[in-house]
C-alpha cells in the first residue's frame, strides 16, 4: 500500500511536466539573422571579414519543460578580406553553419518563452577564388575549410497564435579564423560572428 501511493505521488508530480513536454515536444523554425564579423589580426596579417545577412533553419527536440536539443543549418555569403601589405586579398566565400545545441527555458509564461543555448558548430567556408586589390588575378582554385567554433546565444519566443510564436534571439560563434592554406592568409586568431536575428516558430 505504502509502495502504491509512493508511485501514484511521484506520478501526480511529474505529470504536469510530462504533459507540457508531449504538448510541445518539437518545434522548427525558419528565420533571417545579420552576420557581423570580427576582425581578426595576427602573423603580419589582418583579416577584416565583410557583414552579411543568413538563412537560419532550427529543429529542437524538448524532452522537460525546461530543457531541449536544438540543430540548426545556417548559410551566408561574405568576403574574408585579408590585409597583408603591399597587398590586400578578396577572398569571396560561402559560410555553412551545422551545429547542436542544448537548451534551457526558464522563466515561462502563457505568451513568452526566454531561452539560453550553448554548443558546437562546424563553420564550413567555401572559396571559389580571390582577386589581389580589386584586379581579376585568380589565387586560388576551389577550395573548402571546416573550422570547429562554439556556439552561444539567448532570445525569447512569443506565442502570437495557438502554436506559432515569434521568436527573437542573439547567436554567437567563436572560430579559428580560416586561411585558405593561401599566401600570408595566415592569422592564428580567433573569429567571431554576432547574428541578431528574427523568425518564425511551429511548435508540435
Amino acid at each position: 500500500m505504502l509502495k502504491n501511493v509512493g508511485l501514484l505521488s511521484v506520478m501526480v508530480f511529474l505529470f504536469p511536466g510530462v504533459a507540457f513536454a508531449q504538448e510541445n515536444r518539437f518545434d522548427v523554425s525558419l528565420g533571417a539573422t545579420a552576420v557581423f564579423s570580427k576582425k581578426s589580426t595576427g602573423n603580419g596579417t589582418e583579416l577584416v571579414p565583410t557583414n552579411s545577412g543568413a538563412f537560419l533553419a532550427t529543429a529542437r527536440m524538448r524532452f522537460t519543460n525546461r530543457s531541449s536539443l536544438a540543430l540548426n543549418f545556417a548559410r551566408t555569403k561574405n568576403s574574408q578580406i585579408y590585409d597583408t601589405t603591399p597587398f590586400t586579398y578578396r577572398v569571396p566565400v560561402t559560410i555553412s553553419e551545422f551545429s547542436g545545441a542544448y537548451v534551457f527555458s526558464f522563466m515561462q509564461s502563457e505568451k513568452l518563452e526566454p531561452f539560453v543555448f550553448g554548443g558546437a558548430a562546424g563553420l564550413s567556408f567555401y572559396a571559389n577564388s580571390s582577386y589581389a586589390d580589386t584586379s581579376s588575378l585568380i589565387l586560388l582554385g576551389e577550395t573548402r575549410q571546416t573550422q570547429p567554433a562554439l556556439l552561444y546565444g539567448a532570445g525569447a519566443d512569443y506565442w502570437v497564435w495557438h502554436r506559432v510564436a515569434v521568436r527573437l534571439q542573439y547567436r554567437g560563434l567563436l572560430y579559428k579564423a580560416p586561411d585558405f592554406k593561401g599566401p600570408n592568409f595566415f592569422t592564428g586568431a580567433r573569429g567571431h560572428l554576432g547574428e541578431p536575428g528574427v523568425g518564425v516558430v511551429l511548435k508540435f
